[in-house]
C-alpha cells in the first residue's frame, strides 16, 4: 500500500508535537512493509529521503512563505490567511504528484500553507481522504483558540476567524475519515461544523522504553518544563505561582527551562524568579532533559490538543504535575500525576504540598509506566492502518509508481543530492 502523508512541517524542520508524530506515523507505516511519502512545504523544492520515507518538499504558494518566520505587517498577514483559506495555487501540482505517485490514500494533518482546498483537489482524483486534527485550524487561523491579550481561551469565534471559518469550513465534506487526537479537539470541531463523516480518536505516541526509577537523593527537589516558553503554555502564570511560595519553600527546589522564547519575555520572568534557583537550557534533547528533573510542570493556559510531553515525561519516570485543559485531561492519571486548574493559588497550593510531601514524588514515579501501553508505537501504527484498511478495502491496489526524483525533477523540484 502506497500512501501519501501531508502536513506543514516536516525533519529536519520541527514546529511541534505535530512533526514528530507525523514522522512517527511514516516510519512506521515504512517498517511495516508499505511506501511512505510525505508531502511538505519549504523554502525550496527538492525531494530527499528519511529512513525510508520520501519526502516532497515544496515552496508555498501565497504572498510570502510562512516557513521564513520573517515578521511581516499586519495587513500581509491577514492576506496571507485570506489567501490560505481557499488556495487554488498548489492544485495542479498536486494533481500531477498524485497521478506519479498512485497512492493507495492520502492523509492530511496539520495543512496551514496549503489550505484545505487541497482537500477538494486530491477527492478530485477519487482517492480515499483521511484527516487528523492536530490543532485547530479550521477553526482559528491562528490555529490555538487562544486570547494573549486577556490570556484566556476563546469561547467563540472572533471577527477574522470568523471570516477565515466560513471559507474553510465548506471543504469539510472532502475528508472520507477524521482522527481526533483527543476526545477534546474532536467535539470541539464538532461543535462548530456538522461532521458526517466517520470519525475515530487515535492518540498519539511515545517512545516505548520506561527509564530507570531512581529515588531521588539530591536535597532539593527540582522542577522542571520543557516547551515553548510563552504565556499561553502557562509560563508566566508558573512563575507567578512560585513566587508566592514562602522565602523557606524556595530554598527546598531548584526549577530548570527547556525550549525557545522571545528575550523579552525570558527577562520578564527570569526577573519574576528571583530568589529561586532556576537555569534555562534552551533547545535540548529529552533524554538530558528528563534525566535532571524529578517532576515535570505542565501549567498550560491554552486548551492543549493533546499534549504529548506528558506522556513523554512518564516514559523516563518523571511524574507530572498538569494542567485539567483540553486532551490534557485525557492523560491524566491519579497513580503517576497531578492535576490542577491553571487559576490564581491552585498551583501554588499543590506544589507546597508537594513540598512538604517529598515521598509522594517517589512513589508516583514508581507508577509512571501504568497505563503508557495504550500509548505504544506499536498501537498508534496499527490503529491508523486499520483505519486505512478500512478506507482502502473495496480499492483495487494502485499500480506501480514512477521513478519519483525523476518525475519531480521535471516538475521543478530539486532531487536529492
Amino acid at each position: 500500500m502506497k500512501v501519501l502523508l501531508v502536513n506543514t512541517f516536516y525533519y529536519p524542520a520541527f514546529d511541534g508535537g505535530a512533526e514528530i508524530s507525523v514522522k512517527l506515523l511514516a516510519e512506521g507505516i515504512y517498517n511495516n512493509g508499505h511506501k511512505a511519502y510525505v508531502l511538505t512545504t519549504g523554502l525550496t523544492n527538492r525531494v530527499y529521503r528519511v529512513n525510508g520515507v520520501i519526502v516532497i518538499s515544496i515552496k508555498q504558494k501565497n504572498i510570502f512563505n510562512s516557513y521564513a518566520r520573517d515578521n511581516k505587517p499586519l495587513p500581509f498577514k491577514l492576506i496571507w490567511h485570506l489567501i490560505d483559506s481557499c488556495n487554488i495555487f498548489y492544485h495542479f501540482k498536486v494533481i500531477a504528484l498524485i497521478k506519479k505517485i498512485k497512492p493507495a490514500l492520502v492523509h492530511t494533518n496539520n495543512i496551514q500553507g496549503f489550505s484545505p482546498f487541497l482537500w477538494l483537489t486530491i477527492k478530485s482524483q477519487k482517492i480515499p481522504l483521511i484527516h487528523s486534527m492536530r490543532d485547530y485550524y479550521m477553526l482559528c487561523f491562528k490555529c490555538n483558540m487562544f486570547n494573549g491579550d486577556n490570556k484566556a481561551n476563546c469561547e467563540g469565534l472572533c471577527g477574522i476567524c470568523k471570516v477565515t471559518h466560513t471559507i474553510k469550513k465548506n471543504f469539510f465534506k472532502y475528508p472520507d475519515h477524521f482522527i481526533g487526537i483527543s476526545q477534546f479537539i474532536l467535539n470541539k470541531y464538532k461543535a462548530y461544523v456538522n461532521i458526517s463523516k466517520s470519525t475515530s480518536v487515535i492518540y498519539n505516541a511515545v517512545n516505548n522504553h520506561i527509564a530507570r526509577v531512581d529515588k531521588i537523593q539530591a536535597k532539593k527537589l527540582h522542577f522542571g518544563f520543557i516547551g515553548r516558553i510563552a504565556r499561553d503554555k502557562g509560563v508566566e502564570y508558573l512563575v507567578d505561582e512560585l513566587a508566592k511560595l514562602s522565602k523557606h519553600q524556595k530554598t527546598e527546589f531548584k526549577i530548570t527551562f527547556a525550549g525557545k522564547g522571545d528575550p523579552e519575555f525570558l527577562q520578564q520572568i527570569k526577573k519574576k524568579l528571583q530568589g529561586i534557583e532556576c537555569r534555562f537550557l534552551g533547545v535540548v534533547s529529552p533524554e538530558v532533559f528528563y534525566g535532571q528533573i524529578d517532576v515535570l510542570l505542565v501549567p498550560a493556559l491554552w486548551n492543549e490538543p493533546f499534549g504529548r510531553i506528558v506522556i513523554e515525561s512518564l516514559s523516563y519516570s518523571v511524574p507530572v504535575c498538569q494542567s485539567d485543559r483540553g486532551g490534557l485531561k485525557e492523560l491524566y492519571n491519579p497513580q503517576n500525576s497531578w492535576m490542577f486548574s491553571p487559576k490564581d493559588g491552585e498551583l501554588f497550593n499543590l506544589l507546597s504540598n508537594i513540598l512538604n510531601n517529598v515521598d509522594q514524588v517517589w512513589q508516583k514515579k514508581s507508577k509512571c509506566a501504568d497505563g503508557l501501553e495504550k500509548f505504544s508505537h506499536e498501537n498508534y501504527i496499527n490503529n491508523h492502518l486499520e483505519v486505512y484498511r478500512q478506507l482502502t478495502s473495496n480499492k483495487p491496489e494502485s499500480s506501480k509508481a514512477g521513478d519519483l526524483p525523476a518525475l519531480l525533477t521535471k516538475m521543478d523540484y530539486l532531487p536529492e543530492r
